[in-house]
């Protein structure tokens, strides 16, 4: 009875040494998952999110094995982070190159027609103001809102034409929608057709 309670005692010893054994190369693993990830954190999680959080959710199902004492589970579970993380790095700056390629055609077109469109809306509402009687379905109050809503737009585009000359190209295409959009609203309130 006492040998096999020696030889039971060892056989635990051994399993608690090997679990050691492996914890170290297992925080280690995590280690080198976590630098790996936190490198390419910025444009995958921009760019390329859900394969992002694929490759985030192998991280965190090694962080629950070791801090469950799964060594070797946890190794395993993030023994290819730093190679997919390597895939992740070209996927976002592949998306990245689509993005601005796509950003820079918006913003061509955009500030090749948003100058004539304001252009267009001021010359009209600068007859609108000349004239001593407005035309039909148009009233004082019309005429203000639309000059208002003209200096909003005028407000907007030049944000726009700011936030490209920063370099910000996602910004100065968003702005120059949301002026474009406001643009073809003012022209529909003062019966102006597109040219």
């Amino acid at each position: 009875m006492n040998k096999m309670i020696r030889v039971a005692a060892l056989a635990a010893l051994l399993v608690m040494a090997g679990g050691c054994s492996q914890k170290d190369p297992a925080q280690e693993a995590i280690a080198a998952a976590e630098a790996a990830l936190a490198a390419v954190y910025e444009d995958a999680q921009k760019y390329v999110p859900d394969k992002y959080a694929e490759v985030k959710s192998q991280l965190e199902a090694a962080r629950t094995a070791f801090n469950e004492e799964r060594y070797a589970d946890a190794i395993a579970a993030v023994k290819d982070v730093p190679a997919r993380a390597e895939e992740l790095a070209n996927a976002a700056l592949e998306a990245k190159q689509k993005l601005h390629e796509q950003l820079s055609a918006d913003w061509t077109r955009l500030s090749g027609s948003l100058p004539k469109l304001v252009a267009g809306i001021e010359a009209r509402l600068g007859e609108l103001g000349k004239m001593r009687r407005l035309p039909k379905g148009m009233d004082k109050q019309l005429f203000d809102e639309a000059n208002a809503a003209f200096g909003s737009l005028k407000s907007t585009w030049d944000e726009a034409g700011a936030s490209f000359a920063a370099g910000d190209l996602e910004v100065a295409v968003v702005k120059a929608g949301n002026a474009e959009a406001m643009a073809q609203d003012l022209m529909a309130r003062l019966s102006m057709q597109a040219s």
